[in-house]
């Protein structure tokens, strides 16, 4: 409730040095919240620096490498008064963890009246092999001992538009990331949202011989206290799902059932004659949460529900139930992707749908489907999206993918249709619980000579 109550007293700032950069639905969905050392590193320039006067500011590593929220921020100009500010370095300290609590900690120092230039020097500190922990009471000596400290650089990681995320590396490897990017061809998506996950996250308990469905609402998942219900329903909006939670490379290591009430043609729910009509245990389960459906935190899917239908979901269209999605986790440290397609069910197959935590490409192509999965999962797109997008909520959002340029998928071309073997063979034995290792490193190999990387 502060937090809430000082965005509001202190938005008339955020728009006066242009950080609060996004609008429309990218706010209302959540990609405007921001981080207050963005505005109080901003007032302190302005307020508290005279002309070239200089600060340093521990800060978290957020500020650079997030994706839409960060971008006023990486403005670096108090937009008012036209005051340009030079970012003169910055430390990345994500592996020392210096402090308790779960930030990522670096250091910036900035010089007022000036405008920042690329590429700008970055020291990288790492915790040497072994070092489980750097402690709080060491001093400056002791720390030195325990790390390396490697010299990189930072420059955006869309030449073109300045305000993008740093991206970090030495020169010899941004030089290998520079073939990587370019405008890509395919289109990431954001997984269904499906909240509450108490209301349309489902147990299927079993298969009752009239085809209906006994099920259990998992009112525990998700953050509002949602009521127990078991009762039986109709099968035809009932999916297979997986969250990002779910995901492994090359394959999924769990799901659970998901009720969709959306109709992904439209991207509106369905209308209440046809659900009343064609599916009314379904409606009539529904009906029981019409309060909870009607309060959703999310301004956007509150404003739909109010307008269309009080079971109304949101991020669900065509692409949602695609022949094949090579889904990823949005929320991680690591990229780890899958190929989805159908799945057979105790209720007929079914296609498996990705949930809000997982961004995905929709294709229609089995083959094309494997060659994209075996990309994203080699070693130098991983370090190429580390590079430029920080471990946590938006590591893996849909938005990292505009900057890697993948080559249409040719079945012509060798190096493409070996890659979408490799990844289906892969797919065959994660299934069966036995190793990759010696295809990921032949994987390795054909993606670096995709870009031609030595």
């Amino acid at each position: 409730m502060k937090t809430a109550y000082y965005r509001k007293r202190t938005l008339n700032l955020w728009h006066r040095y242009g950080i609060f950069s996004l609008k429309g639905h990218e706010t209302r969905l959540g990609a405007g919240e921001k981080d207050f050392s963005m505005l109080f590193t901003y007032a302190c320039a302005d307020n508290y620096l005279k002309d070239k006067g200089v600060l340093g500011f521990v800060i978290t590593m957020e500020v650079f490498k997030s994706k839409g929220a960060g971008e006023g921020f990486r403005q670096f100009e108090l937009k008012d008064k036209k005051i340009p500010l030079k970012v003169l370095s910055m430390e990345d300290m994500v592996d020392l963890k210096p402090f308790q609590a779960a930030n990522k900690t670096s250091i910036f120092f900035l010089r007022k009246g000036e405008e920042t230039a690329y590429p700008l020097p970055v020291l990288e500190w790492k915790r040497k092999r072994g070092i489980g922990r750097i402690l709080p009471e060491w001093n400056l000596d002791e720390v030195k001992a325990n790390c390396v400290i490697k010299k990189s650089k930072a420059i955006p990681v869309n030449p073109k538009k300045l305000s993008s995320s740093w991206q970090t590396a030495t020169t010899g490897v941004m030089k290998n990331y520079s073939k990587l990017k370019g405008a890509n061809t395919y289109q990431a998506y954001r997984g269904a949202s499906t909240e509450p996950y108490g209301v349309f996250w489902l147990n299927v308990k079993e298969v009752r011989p009239d085809g209906l469905l006994v099920i259990e609402n998992m009112h525990e998942r998700g953050k509002r206290k949602i009521k127990s219900v078991h009762t039986a329903i109709e099968p035809d909006l009932v999916f297979p799902a997986v969250s990002g939670g779910d995901i492994v490379k090359f394959g999924m290591k769990s799901h659970f059932y998901l009720l969709i009430s959306q109709n992904p043609e439209k991207r509106e729910p369905y209308e209440e004659d046809w659900m009343i009509e064609n599916v009314p245990l379904t409606y009539a389960y529904l009906k029981q949460f019409k309060d909870v459906l009607l309060s959703r935190g999310s301004r956007v899917v509150r404003e739909l529900a109010k307008n269309t239908e009080f079971y109304a979901m949101y991020g669900i269209g065509e692409y949602t139930f695609a022949k094949y999605r090579v889904a990823w986790k949005r929320m991680a440290s690591k990229m780890n992707a899958v190929v989805l397609s159908g799945m057979r069910t105790d209720f007929g197959t079914k296609k498996i749908i990705s949930t809000d935590t997982t961004s995905f490409f929709a294709v229609n192509d089995k083959d094309e489907a494997h060659y994209l999965c075996a990309i994203l999962n080699s070693d130098i797109i991983d370090d190429f999206i580390k590079s430029f997008s920080s471990a946590g909520r938006g590591f893996g959002a849909p938005s990292v993918m505009n900057n890697l340029a993948i080559p249409k998928f040719n079945a012509n071309n060798k190096i493409h249709t070996r890659l979408a073997e490799l990844s289906e063979e892969s797919h065959s034995l994660v299934q069966k619980e036995k190793s990759v290792e010696y295809i990921e490193q032949e994987i390795n190999d054909l993606v670096r000579k995709l870009w031609n990387i030595e």
